[in-house]
């Protein structure tokens, strides 16, 4: 990560106080499965919240370290099992695999994560993945096309997992708030065992 944008997010987050749940996140919350999850390019951690009002021992990962602090009293005054750990995802997940029934990511996108964050998922686990459609560019931000998936692309990019939802579109929030979005909620496969005896 270079350092003008890593004191960019510094002095985004510093002080922040968790926001909104994503949509998304709210939609499907339901379905997702009770236990650990990880919360991939945190933020604020809203999102690492709601899962842990629901139920979740989650692990928060972000760049940003005055999110993760602001994150970590947080939890703290509220009793809620959230563990935020800083690391910079461009270097990898710093996790074993098969450890997680929920990964989300939401608004990011480095495309060589993706087979890490479907090798972190137990059998049965689920990752939501939310981000910008190519289409975003109109709106100006993001700005560059590396961090928007073309349309498709995240249908074929978890077409290893059992994909239960998957849209894509113009999400409008607000009248002032609109997002150009895909989302999927996709489950990664339950192999049996065929032991021989």
């Amino acid at each position: 990560m270079n350092p003008e944008l890593r004191s960019k997010w510094e002095a985004r987050y510093r002080g922040a106080q968790p926001g909104a749940p994503a949509s998304s996140l709210i939609e499907v919350m339901p379905l997702l499965p009770r236990g650990r999850a990880l919360d991939v390019a945190a933020g604020d951690g809203a999102n690492a919240v709601a899962l842990a009002r629901a139920g979740c021992d989650v692990i928060a990962v972000d760049f940003a370290a005055a999110a993760m602090c602001n994150l970590a009293a947080y939890a703290r005054q509220h009793d809620l099992a959230i563990f935020p750990l800083v690391a910079d995802l461009e270097a990898g997940l710093p996790l074993r695999p098969g450890h997680f029934d929920v990964v989300l990511n939401i608004r990011y996108l480095d495309r060589a994560l993706i087979p890490q964050l479907k090798a972190a998922l137990r059998p049965g686990g689920m990752l939501l993945f939310d981000t910008f459609l190519v289409d975003q560019l109109a709106f100006g931000h993001p700005s560059n096309p590396q961090f928007m998936l073309d349309h498709y692309e995240l249908r074929d990019l978890l077409s290893d997992l059992d994909l239960l939802r998957y849209r894509e579109g113009l999400v409008v929030h607000s009248e002032e708030k609109r997002e150009w979005r895909a989302a999927a909620l996709a489950r990664k496969p339950i192999t049996e065992s065929h032991d021989k005896a």
